[in-house]
């Protein structure tokens, strides 16, 4: 397939090609630009009215761009459920649960799947164990951190430019401890310890070249406390501020 083959070529390990190549094929190649990473795959899809019922075989999220309303969803043995789904509704389906969908409009969505055990590396970070279990939302509930990071991933999927395979995994990466943090039940180690300091350098220092966010915004989603403590790491371990970065704030 075209997509599998691209994720082969990008430098994505066999095996977490094929792990990501099972969200990617059951979702028409039609429905909108994807591409797999080390941790998943990211999809941005726009369909129309239908419906889908699979087994999950990694964790995945969708988020809604376009707000629908009398979606018809379940998950695993529960009843079905009628909701509207404002933009921001977040549906998680975890790993290993059978879930079906149906909706009568267009609908316009990003798709995140991460493997089971990339959420338990990240999870390790943040917990005295690994082993977590996503506990879903309510159907119909809107996580507005989760889809500020679905527009970020978005944004880069369907952009002038190829999309850039590693800055779409930093961004699966913190979508994903975000999960850990807020749909597990477990309680964090540390406010801000969840991913290496380096790695959440990195993707901040993308998001202040890009110029899209204010500063306290970069420091909130690359998962440090506050504009303060984003400064310091990165005067530690950077010997700069995040306004040395090139960082240039976009003008409407």
């Amino acid at each position: 397939m075209k997509n599998a083959d691209e994720a082969g070529e990008s430098g994505v390990s066999r095996g977490v090609d094929q792990a990501a190549r099972y969200v990617l094929d059951i979702i028409p190649e039609s429905a909108g630009p994807r591409r797999a990473t080390a941790r998943g795959s990211v999809i941005h899809s726009v369909r129309g009215p239908g419906s889908q019922t699979f087994l999950a075989k990694e964790h995945s999220a969708g988020i809604v761009l376009r707000p629908g309303r009398k979606f018809r969803a379940s998950l695993g043995s529960d009843k079905i459920t009628q909701y509207d789904a404002p933009v921001g509704c977040l549906v998680i389906n975890p790993a290993g649960v059978d879930s079906t969908l149906a909706w009568s409009q267009t609908g316009e969505n990003a798709v995140v799947s991460i493997s089971p055990e990339a959420l338990s590396e990240l999870a390790a970070h943040e917990f005295d164990h690994s082993d977590v279990e996503l506990e879903p939302p309510a159907f119909g509930k809107v996580d507005l951190r989760a889809l500020n990071i679905a527009q970020m991933i978005t944004a880069e999927l369907t952009g002038k430019l190829p999309p850039d395979e590693l800055y779409l995994d930093s961004l699966l990466t913190v979508f994903g401890v975000h999960l850990s943090r807020t749909y597990t039940g477990q309680h964090v180690r540390h406010a801000a310890a969840s991913i290496p300091d380096q790695l959440r350098l990195d993707f901040a220092e993308r998001l202040l070249v890009d110029g899209e966010l204010a500063i306290a915004e970069v420091a909130y989603l690359a998962g440090f406390s506050d504009q303060s403590h984003l400064a310091a790491t990165m005067k530690k371990y950077r010997g700069r501020t995040p306004t040395m970065t090139g960082y240039a704030p976009a003008r409407n």
